[in-house]
């Protein structure tokens, strides 16, 4: 008896896992070089589902702010705006001497921001050739407006706490 389990094991056949093996080794790196990656775009949409909350929607624009190395062009999308509207809040900010005016882009943003009382979110879209140290600046123009700077009695008005980063896909 004991004999005849030892011979059932010994007649096992074994398992031949090389071409298996081979198989992995070749569809794993064409599974990884063949996989999508997909650039996320802004594509503006409304939803005519929600009309309750039409009235704060007039309140509200989302701000697009396209970042270059010598122009910053701000301008606004919204659901229930008309396009004549939105078109009067683009602006288009040259660099003077080479140098982005950052104040001049809070007073634009604050513009809008006391005609839309209701608006929170700017999206940034900076071009490739523009340095990390200016996204900040344009980042940090687009948080608040600060009065009376330095002084004892500053007053920081809130602009667009929620800021989305995009790549531009032209």
């Amino acid at each position: 008896m004991i004999f005849a389990r030892i011979r059932k094991q010994r007649d096992l056949p074994q398992l031949n896992l090389l071409p298996v093996m081979n198989l992995m080794v070749t569809l794993i790196p064409f599974l990884l070089l063949s996989a999508a990656f997909y650039h996320v775009g802004i594509i503006p949409t409304s939803s005519t589902a929600a009309t309750e909350d039409v009235e704060d929607d007039a309140r509200s624009v989302t701000v697009n702010l396209i970042v270059s190395k010598d122009r910053i062009e701000v301008s606004a999308t919204s659901g229930v705006l008309e396009e004549e509207t939105l078109e009067l809040l683009s602006a288009t900010l040259m660099a003077e001497d080479g140098r982005l005016d950052y104040q001049k882009l809070t007073d634009a943003l604050y513009a809008i921001k006391m005609r839309f009382d209701l608006s929170d979110t700017v999206i940034v879209m900076p071009k490739d050739d523009v340095p990390y140290d200016e996204i900040v600046r344009v980042l940090d123009a687009t948080r608040e407006r600060v009065l009376n700077r330095g002084a004892a009695s500053e007053l920081r008005i809130p602009l667009f706490p929620v800021i989305l980063m995009s790549r531009l896909v032209v």
